[in-house]
């Protein structure tokens, strides 16, 4: 069993050092990053906090075999998961291998567990009412009395400080305990209703556009507006109120801010003696060096070249 405690000054690496998740952040707002991740993870269970001062899209795969359950912790203005809105009453899951989309508002303290899907369906068969335990596969979202879940988040940090403090627990009692808090608020659990479909299509028409912001191998430039438009078939109006629903940004400036990102990831993995900032800017669509430069100091906080590279 692994607990940890770190921070770190690049959003990308902070998600790659969540184990069992196939992930990538992007940061949006500007400045130098600051985050904090406490987990503990052990062979069937997982609980994570984690801690952003940025502005962060979070997309990628949730751990295979896994029910995962996530909730904020505190206030820090309305984030976006599935391309629904979310606070600190609202609980969300992801299945085994279910794709995620997130926009982490700055500030956003986040709690999530995942737990072994298999034993979960065996004890839920169990704890629950047939027709819950049947729908559980399908549960997306839960709507939680606030007392309830106030309690069960209390008790999951509980657990988080107690096996950071070194108190000994052994992985079996502290996967049990987290299990329970799974039942628990499943039990208690009421699917809300909502316009879902409409924040799902925005969702995919936002993920769909960063794919082909990112899709440089046949291009010499950034894809614009408009042939993102015709390749997914949408109007202009659509694609820019999706944008600004989901992300608060114009479909440029989002974009612009994923290719950043992207270039950043790529400065952090390669040797500067084999890769140089200016092709790692045409590589991205940016042919102007200057401009990219300042567009990357403004988001960051730092010139390209100051950027530490790991290669």
């Amino acid at each position: 069993m692994l607990c940890e405690i770190r921070r770190f000054d690049d959003v990308d690496v902070h998600a790659g050092a969540i184990l069992g998740w196939q992930q990538t952040y992007d940061q949006l707002s500007t400045g130098h990053a600051s985050t904090l991740l406490k987990h503990v993870t052990g062979e069937r269970f997982q609980i994570f906090q984690e801690a952003l001062d940025k502005r962060v899209v979070q997309r990628g795969t949730a751990p295979h075999g896994r029910l995962c359950l996530a909730m904020p912790v505190s206030h820090a203005g309305p984030a976006v998961f599935q391309g629904r809105s979310i606070d600190t009453q609202s609980v969300t899951l992801l299945h085994s291998g279910q794709e995620f989309f997130v926009q982490a508002t700055e500030g956003m303290d986040l709690l999530a567990i995942t737990v072994d899907a298999v034993r979960l369906e065996r004890l839920a068969d169990l704890e629950l009412p047939a027709p819950s335990a049947r729908r559980l596969g399908a549960l997306a979202r839960l709507e939680m009395h606030q007392d309830v879940l106030a309690a069960v988040r209390g008790q999951l940090l509980d657990l988080v400080d107690a096996a950071l403090a070194a108190k000994q627990l052994p992985e079996k009692l502290l996967e049990d305990r987290v299990m329970a808090c799974m039942l628990d608020l499943l039990g208690q659990a009421v699917e809300r209703d909502g316009r879902a479909v409409n924040h799902a299509v925005s969702a995919y028409l936002v993920r769909q556009s960063q794919e082909l912001a990112l899709d440089l191998a046949q291009r010499d430039e950034p894809v614009s507006v408009l042939e993102i438009c015709e390749c997914l078939n949408v109007s202009r109006r659509t694609l820019q109120r999706s944008f600004q629903t989901l992300t608060g940004l114009r479909p440029v400036e989002y974009l612009r801010a994923v290719r950043l990102n992207a270039a950043r990831r790529r400065l952090r993995g390669t040797d500067p003696r084999q890769l140089t900032v200016a092709r790692v800017a045409s590589d991205l669509g940016f042919t102007h060096l200057g401009h990219f430069a300042g567009y990357y100091k403004t988001l960051f906080g730092e010139h390209p070249s100051e950027t530490p590279r790991h290669g």
